[in-house]
């Protein structure tokens, strides 16, 4: 791998952040920059195209639920294409790709054809929502482990559970806000207390995110309803109970009224 462009082109996989452009970091600025091309995807800030040079070719490949712009297969392909064409490419993906943003399959389309890239890491969403809470993923003496989880299949592959009625930490679960019940029914059979805290994240980094909290015996009950159309992470363990001192039970939030209080 080379940080240089090469005859090839060069491919760039930037991490945008989990929403607004102060998100970034300046590497990742100066590769959007700097491009020929960009693929960009879903969930990213609209300033973000402020950025993107006039003269480069741009193109929205993003995918959400059942709506895609590009299949995999398709963007794996014109990334090659573009690179072999001695292009700089950047692939713009938001939050931290490395965190279920299909990136190892798209370093291997490269890699099968000799083609030159870089990773530019950026800041997660699993990070940023308990950031923007003032809270920490891990306490001394109480969280000591984080585990993130993919709500999209845990509950179909029993392997995700391994080892569950041992841990002691954090656990963080991406795009399974809409399995609320079936997931607390899960973490209880498996040996999580049913009086731990869990919280639902909504749109987080933006300017209003929102927090639901409550904890898994009443989210096995009711569930924990989705407030917006946006993206969710729901966060369960101990180190994210301090927001229950302050709320009863299941309870809509924004940042800006938590912190009126």
């Amino acid at each position: 791998m080379s940080s240089n462009k090469t005859e090839h082109g060069f491919v760039s996989f930037v991490s945008g952040g989990p929403g607004p452009i102060d998100l970034l970091t300046f590497r990742g600025r100066n590769r959007i920059e700097s491009a020929d091309v960009i693929l960009y995807d879903a969930l990213l800030d609209p300033e973000f195209l402020d950025l993107f040079p006039e003269n480069a070719q741009i193109l929205y490949v993003g995918k959400r639920a059942n709506e895609h712009a590009r299949t995999q297969p398709e963007i794996n392909s014109l990334l090659v294409e573009f690179a072999k064409e001695g292009k700089r490419v950047v692939r713009l993906k938001g939050g931290d790709a490395s965190i279920f943003g299909r990136l190892a399959e798209e370093i291997q389309s490269l890699e099968e054809v000799g083609i030159p890239f870089e990773v530019v890491p950026g800041v997660s969403s699993v990070t940023t929502g308990v950031a923007d809470l003032g809270l920490s993923l891990t306490v001394r003496g109480i969280s000591r482990q984080i585990i993130i989880l993919d709500g999209h299949t845990i509950l179909e592959d029993e392997r995700s559970w391994i080892g569950m009625e041992n841990f002691l930490g954090t656990i963080a679960i991406l795009m399974g806000s809409k399995k609320t019940r079936e997931l607390a029914e899960r973490l209880i059979q498996k040996g999580i207390k049913d009086t731990t805290p869990i919280v639902l994240a909504e749109n987080v980094g933006s300017i209003n995110p929102t927090y639901t909290t409550s904890i898994l015996a009443d989210t096995l009950l009711d569930g924990i309803q989705k407030q917006s159309s946006g993206p969710g992470i729901l966060y369960v363990g101990e180190a994210i109970r301090p927001l229950l001192h302050r709320k009863d039970k299941i309870q809509k939030f924004t940042l800006t009224s938590l912190f009126a209080e």
